[in-house]
């Protein structure tokens, strides 16, 4: 948002409010959306497998997505499983009923009634016995026809601009360590809770990389405390509402730094969320914004930190700005001379150490600074060209002393013919300009005091002498004249 709002340009705060803003109602839109009911009604015909299937099916093909019995894939979804596809062999309930005698229960006490004789009291009772079976299931590669339903996207793809320094500036702004691994489960990232560290599927593009940070740095931020020890006032939040704030933290994020990610997202906190509309996500939002906003001006200072330690390894003679010579020496036996300068270097002010030494052979100079030193880290050309700007910067300053130190008019034009009599002044067309005014102004300032003050000199020479001679000054003042009349 580049406008202003009543007024006043919008906070980091509205930002974020925007985005999220966005982010709810992109959600309501899809969970509304036709598109997205006949997806839950497909989904719905797959069987959620038990423990043990689970392990068989990843045991016999691990990487099988979506699996259906032959009958189901033909009936339900259009399709047809391949010829020569080997089934992958899981345990089906085939439970039966089975008449047998059973004890009677008493329903008031929940105890074995007993009969008079003491023993107890039964009847038979058709009942269901549990048993499995051998059952082939095939994965969706293992057949073709009819397109499933899809929402969204599976994996985002794509580059980011500056994508190491962003990596960079999220892992200085992770309490945590950040690593990259293969991760078995299908999933694309994980905050665990124990070793505290995020671990990042690798091999993924670098959309989906900082994506998935993003979002395992959220839950770091947001759900990494035990629930035993949150305050009362705190929500325990089910796993459903934690995937969505992660999700819509990272949705929002990314968004703030231009990284689209809306397709993902969308049907990923969809997908989390209970119900045709989000109440996680509505109950959620005040906790997203403040976690999205605090990791934003975290990042944002830390890219701020990147961007001039990298502006600082390609360092040139023209990132040296506003340079000024504030001080000077001269050691004659070692025939140095050591200057003092200040500047600012990206907009950092930063003071430099200029050395000139002169020996038989010619001269030599160095050329260090306070912190960062520019001397190591400016490339030797670069030095060489920056050393003739700093030279004349001296130049500029001692000049500028002189003119200082001229108290009079006189003194002035010394300086001024000093200044035209100089063959090689060492400086810049706007050092020399700048000099020439800076003199005029202080000749014509000084002169026009030097006339107030000799004014002035002459007018009480004059009442001295009146009040010395009032006779004579009386005798000597010639009479008007009478006007004539005609």
């Amino acid at each position: 948002m580049s406008e202003k709002t009543q007024g006043k340009y919008p906070s980091q705060f509205d930002k974020v409010k925007e985005i999220t803003d966005r982010l709810e109602a992109g959600v309501l839109e899809l969970m509304n959306s036709e598109s997205y009911k006949t997806f839950l009604k497909t989904m719905a015909h797959f069987h959620a497998y038990s423990l043990n299937n689970t392990i068989l099916i990843a045991l016999q093909r691990p990487d099988s997505t979506y699996v259906a019995g032959y009958a189901s894939w033909k009936k339900n979804f259009g399709r047809q499983v391949l010829k020569g596809e080997q089934g992958i062999r899981i345990l089906a309930p085939t439970p039966y009923k089975k008449k047998m005698e059973v004890d009677v229960i008493d329903p008031a006490t929940g105890q074995a009634r007993l009969n008079p004789d003491g023993t107890k009291a039964t009847e038979m009772k058709e009942i269901m016995v549990p048993a499995f079976k051998v059952v082939n299931v095939f994965d969706v590669s293992q057949t073709d026809g009819r397109p499933l339903p899809s929402i969204g996207v599976n994996e985002l793809t794509g580059d980011v601009k500056q994508y190491e320094m962003f990596f960079e500036a999220l892992k200085r702004s992770c309490p945590v360590p950040i690593g990259f691994e293969q991760i078995d489960s299908g999933a694309k990232g994980y905050y665990h809770t124990v070793d505290h560290r995020i671990a990042l599927q690798e091999g993924m593009s670098q959309v989906q990389t900082i994506k998935t940070l993003i979002h395992e740095m959220a839950h770091q931020k947001l759900h990494s405390m035990d629930p035993k020890e949150l305050p009362p006032e705190e929500p325990r939040l089910t796993r459903n509402a934690k995937e969505v704030e992660a999700e819509s933290v990272a949705y929002t994020v990314a968004q703030h730094y231009g990284i689209e990610t809306s397709d993902y997202s969308f049907a990923y906190i969809a997908g989390w969320s209970a119900g045709k509309d989000t109440p996680e996500l509505k109950a959620s939002l005040d906790r997203i914004r403040k976690a999205a906003d605090e990791l934003i001006t975290t990042i944002d200072g830390h890219l701020a930190e990147l961007q001039k330690e990298q502006a600082w390894e390609h360092l040139t003679a023209d990132d040296v700005k506003n340079i000024q010579c504030i001080d000077s020496q001269y050691y004659s036996v070692t025939r140095t001379a050591e200057h003092t300068l200040t500047c600012e270097i990206h907009g950092e002010p930063v003071k430099l150490f200029y050395e000139v030494s002169k020996h038989d052979d010619g001269e030599g100079f160095t050329i260090h600074s306070d912190g960062k030193d520019i001397w190591d880290l400016m490339p030797e050309p670069e030095l060489r060209k920056l050393e003739p700007v700093l030279s004349q910067a001296v130049s500029f300053a001692g000049w500028q002393k002189e003119l200082e130190q001229a108290e009079t008019a006189a003194a002035v034009r010394d300086v001024r013919y000093g200044f035209y009599e100089t063959e090689y002044l060492n400086m810049s067309r706007e050092q020399i300009s700048a000099l020439h005014e800076a003199i005029d102004r202080k000749e014509a300032a000084l002169t026009a005091a030097e006339g107030r003050s000799s004014e002035k000199q002459s007018v009480l020479e004059d009442l001295k002498t009146t009040k010395t001679n009032p006779r004579e000054t009386k005798t000597t003042r010639k009479p008007k004249k009478k006007e004539e009349t005609r």
